[in-house]
Order: C-alpha cells, then structure tokens, then sequence
C-alpha cells in the first residue's frame, strides 16, 4: 500500500517537473524531464527485452545483463538530475521546482532499494 502511495508521489512529481518545463518555459525543467523520460523509456526497453528471453534458458545471462544494466540507468538518471539541479549552470528562482527534483530523486532511491517493502 505505502509503495502504491510512494510511486503515484512520483508521477506527480514527474508531472510537477514537465508542467515547469512546457507551461512556465523553465530550462533546467526541460533539461530534468528529458532526463526522466529517457530513463522511463530505457529502463521500459530494457525489461521488456528482458521479459522476452525470460523463458529461453540459455540466454539466462542476457536476461540478467539486461536487468543490471536498467539499475544502472536508475542510478545515472538520479546522478544526472543532482548534476542539474546543483552543478549546472541552468539556474531557477523557483524553489519548487529545485525540491520537487530533489524529492523526487530520494524516492525512487528509496523505491529502488526497497526500504518501503
């Protein structure tokens, strides 16, 4: 119930963070929600291939490969967005916006590690 809870917080985060970068022309929002959709996108390609060679058993490792390599995509989109909000030169005023991203990138790590199982 409380991980159901977490991960509608996240789309609406998400969808926090793209309503900054399409209806208030933010750039380190459009920046963020590139970052957040390509991940999605990766991270949905990845385990669906690795779905599809789930029940041939001889390509087992590749089924795993997959799984580690969308991890490490989890992690690179959050590296990325912490690299935006506090490292890069696209600056905002609006403070929302710097917290929403960073709410954001300690849920999915919460999510990611499993700590609300």
């Amino acid at each position: 119930m409380l991980l159901t809870i977490i991960q509608i917080l996240i789309a609406t985060l998400a969808l926090i963070v793209l309503y900054f970068a399409y209806f208030k022309n933010s750039t380190l929002a459009k920046l963020s929600a590139f970052v957040i959709l390509a991940a999605i996108l990766l991270i949905n390609l990845l385990n669906g291939m690795a779905g599809l060679i789930s029940d041939v058993a001889f390509l087992n490792f590749l089924e795993n490969m997959f799984k580690g390599i969308s991890g490490i995509v989890i992690y690179a989109e959050l590296v990325l967005l912490i690299i935006l909000v506090f490292f890069s030169k696209y600056k905002t005023k609006v403070p929302l916006l710097k917290w929403t991203i960073v709410v954001y990138v300690v849920l999915v790590l919460l999510v990611e590690f499993n700590v609300l199982d």
